[in-house]
């Protein structure tokens, strides 16, 4: 089978490998689709190998989201078997293969299946994001009423800002002008275009992932929250904030909720377009110009 691997020096190849085997507790998937997220961009730019958490000649597959056909199962699996449509979420930079590839093995309780209403391909465009902003606005805690959510014109803003509103939170979003009417219908209470805009304010928490950092202190309470997405990016405390990032583990069980959401209306899906496995330096290209708003998958 073909599978896309790189050393971190921006190489992407298209390489023929073995096909993987699921053991115990996993599934093989046809891969229909994978989504491009920066952290593949970081992995195919050697981000990780230049940080020491990957050998300097390490060669890594790339792909965390995942959408397709169930083609084997291992054993004690019983929830899933061949020919079932489901979705599915590998985290961490450090796979032999990633779901930028024809087969793909996941453990079972990683993957949900394919809810009715939700096309097989585009699907693959939610796990990644829609499981960090879900995770993320489950570490905020219970005095939490006020939220402002950075980068919300992006992939997991504009999941964290629904998913805040439904839990009953005032929602500011700071995200594009152009975005203003898409935000405010996705459940954000208010939108600004720049952090000025909110100055003089405060919240209770800052979801940040845009990665402002330490400049939106000023904006959150004493001993309020601040939340990222990257653990090595947090700021350091101040005036008693609790600083926290989410880590996103894959759990089948939430991101089938999600999948329903999405199905349904409730949570955002936008396709931005589709390269094939051959062109995967493309999509790759396109994220990194940010030529189009939304997702961009490559298919297998």
């Amino acid at each position: 089978m073909r599978a896309v691997l790189t050393t971190g020096n921006q190489d992407l190849r298209v390489t023929d490998i073995a096909t993987p085997e699921p053991g115990t507790g996993q599934v093989r998937i046809r891969v229909r689709a994978a989504a491009v997220n920066p952290v593949d961009l970081s992995t195919a730019d050697g981000m990780f190998h230049d940080l020491g958490l990957l050998p300097p000649d390490a060669v890594v597959g790339i792909g965390w989201d995942v959408s397709g056909v169930v083609d084997a199962v291992g054993a004690e699996v019983g929830a899933f078997r061949p020919g079932d449509e489901v979705v599915g979420l590998r985290t961490g930079f450090d796979a032999d293969i990633g779901t930028y590839s024809e087969q793909v093995v996941l453990d079972a309780d990683a993957i949900a299946p394919l809810p009715a209403g939700l096309d097989l391909t585009r699907a693959a465009a939610v796990p990644l994001i829609a499981q960090t902003a879900a995770q993320a606005i489950a570490l905020l805690g219970p005095q939490v009423k006020t939220l402002l959510v950075t980068g919300s014109s992006g992939g997991v803003g504009s999941y964290a800002i629904p998913l805040a509103a439904r839990r009953g939170l005032t929602v500011t979003a700071l995200g594009k002008a152009d975005d203003a009417e898409r935000l405010r219908e996705s459940g954000a209470d208010v939108v600004a275009t720049s952090l000025e805009d909110v100055q003089g304010q405060r919240f209770d928490a800052v979801l940040d992932p845009a990665v402002i950092g330490t400049d939106l202190f000023t904006v959150i309470v004493d001993a309020g929250q601040y939340v990222g997405l990257i653990p090595a990016a947090v700021p350091p405390s101040e005036r008693e904030i609790e600083v926290e990032a989410v880590s996103v583990h894959a759990d089948g069980t939430e991101l089938a909720g999600l999948l329903i959401d999405v199905a349904a209306g409730r949570l955002p899906l936008r396709i931005a377009g589709e390269f094939p496995l051959a062109e995967v330096e493309k999509a790759h290209a396109a994220v990194a110009a940010k030529a189009a708003p939304g997702r961009l998958l490559v298919t297998a």
